[in-house]
């Protein structure tokens, strides 16, 4: 079964500092070592990006602040002094050229107030810049000690092969991974199996879409929820491929009597090959859920029933 890891996207963005500590704490205490965040990852960035994309300039974050996320979670490591015992990964999403990448990592660091990232990744594929050119940069950078490894995010199997190609460090890839979605992951996660990458899954729960709460009965502008601050998660799972998996989530859970939500995240957790899967938070029963997902015992039929048709199962 896969490792839980936090993705701490929501830092500073659906939750104040506070709160985003609070949360840090209860993850670590559960026995959580892996913080995933990004450079991308703000209420201010959030912001910036409906106003950029959707023309909408308004206020429905936590705070406004860019990079919250590696700000608080640079904050919260350095006053507990957690360092050496977890892993931090970022990601750059700012620019692909080789100063680019080099400066963003810079600051990264910066921001997280350590002077290493465990790993670091290209949070999605460069269409405009040759691959080889930032992960040449990333892999030198590894061999000077400021990264501890490198990653791909976002990316098909063909990508991911070349990717290994240009940068002998490569050790992870993170792409979404869930009911829905698990199809598009198909061809990288078998690649990641096949040549020793870490498969590290992301959005289990589809921003939420999974417990029900945006289907067909559900809201979907819900105050400082992944729907409402990123308005772009309803494109990609209010479409007849989310609910149907969503309509097999909730015979499933009807018949067992278990939480769609947990049902979702446990099957993510026993897929073949994957290695970690990121679970966010807003509330301390988020973590709690997962804990408890963790040890549900799933067996090959309940996860037959859940997986789409062609899909592996548990």
């Amino acid at each position: 079964m896969a490792e839980l890891g936090f993705g701490t996207a929501t830092l500073g963005r659906e939750t104040d500092e506070e709160e985003s500590f609070w949360l840090l704490d209860a993850a670590y205490e559960m026995g959580i070592r892996h913080f995933d965040t990004a450079e991308a990852y703000g209420g201010g960035n959030a912001r910036a990006y409906r106003k950029s994309a959707l023309g909408v300039d308004d206020v429905r974050e936590a705070t406004g602040v860019m990079h919250s996320s590696e700000i608080l979670l640079g904050r919260w490591q350095r006053q507990r002094g957690v360092r050496h015992g977890i892993t931090l990964a970022t990601k750059v999403s700012s620019g692909y050229r080789a100063a680019q990448v080099e400066t963003a990592l810079a600051r990264s660091l910066e921001r997280l107030q350590t002077d290493t990232a465990d790993v670091y990744y290209l949070h999605s594929i460069p269409k405009d810049v040759p691959l080889d050119e930032p992960l040449g940069a990333l892999d030198a950078a590894c061999a000077r000690g400021r990264i501890g490894a490198l990653g791909v995010s976002n990316a098909t199997g063909g990508q991911l092969a070349h990717a290994a190609r240009a940068a002998a460090r490569l050790r992870y890839c993170q792409n979404a991974y869930n009911l829905v979605q698990c199809g598009q992951a198909r061809d990288a996660l078998a690649y990641s199996v096949a040549n020793g990458i870490e498969f590290v899954a992301y959005s289990p729960l589809a921003a939420g879409f999974l417990t029900g709460k945006y289907g067909l009965r559900g809201e979907r502008r819900i105050p400082r929820t992944r729907f409402d601050v990123i308005p772009a998660h309803e494109d990609i799972y209010c479409q007849d491929e989310g609910f149907q998996a969503l309509a097999r989530l909730e015979a499933v859970s009807e018949r067992t009597g278990v939480p769609k939500h947990i049902l979702a995240l446990s099957w993510v957790l026993r897929q073949p090959g994957i290695g970690l899967v990121l679970v966010g938070a807003t509330r301390r029963e988020h973590l709690d859920n997962a804990a408890l997902a963790a040890a549900l015992e799933l067996n090959e039929e309940t996860a037959g029933q859940l997986s789409p048709a062609g899909e592996a199962r548990a």
